[in-house]
């Protein structure tokens, strides 16, 4: 579609943007749109650009939270965490998410690389996502995965009784992971 309206995208960028956006054609579409325009007749699609102008999906959004906190980048985790809570996605559905990301990245821990596809339930268009689970998962330890599955797991807990606030959790959470 780029190059119909002689706009150039690396073959990265163009994977990056999948990425960014999922697999659904008509978002692919949408986005792809804006950045052609934002680029010109002649120009070049640069990450930059998609990260500035494409909605990423939330289910995308998590790699952004997890990869910071990954990186023990508490700011940039938690600015990601209120811009998921800005965009009216409700904390119990990014605990959710947060939740099932984690557990991937243990699974990509735990497993071998023959069954690992397998074991992630990815389909086989989404292959490319091991590669990401795998990157993640060597900010981790095995344990420290394990131990922010149980407080997540516990938070869901003590959210639901009431002892304390949901949102007030999650950045207690990543605060406390990032800070060690």
């Amino acid at each position: 579609i780029a190059n119909l309206y002689n706009v150039k995208i690396e073959k990265s960028n163009a994977q990056y943007l999948v990425e960014c956006v999922g697999q659904n054609l008509q978002d692919i579409t949408i986005e792809l749109q804006k950045l052609i325009e934002y680029a010109g007749k002649g120009g070049t699609i640069e990450k930059n650009d998609i990260d500035q102008l494409v909605i990423k999906k939330s289910e995308n959004v998590i790699f952004d939270l997890t990869d910071n906190i990954g990186k023990r980048d508490v700011k940039n985790a938690i600015d990601v965490l209120h811009n998921l809570e800005y965009s009216k996605e409700p904390d119990q559905l990014i605990l959710i998410m947060l939740y099932r990301h984690i557990k991937k990245l243990y699974i990509a821990k735990i497993s071998n690389q023959s069954n690992i596809t397998q074991n992630l339930n990815l389909k086989p268009n989404q292959a490319f996502l091991v590669k990401k689970y795998l990157n993640q998962a060597r900010y981790f330890k095995e344990d420290e995965i394990e131990k922010i599955l149980f407080e997540l797991i516990g938070l869901d807990e003590k959210s639901k009784s009431g002892d304390i606030d949901l949102k007030v959790g999650l950045e207690t959470i990543i605060a406390n992971y990032c800070s060690k």
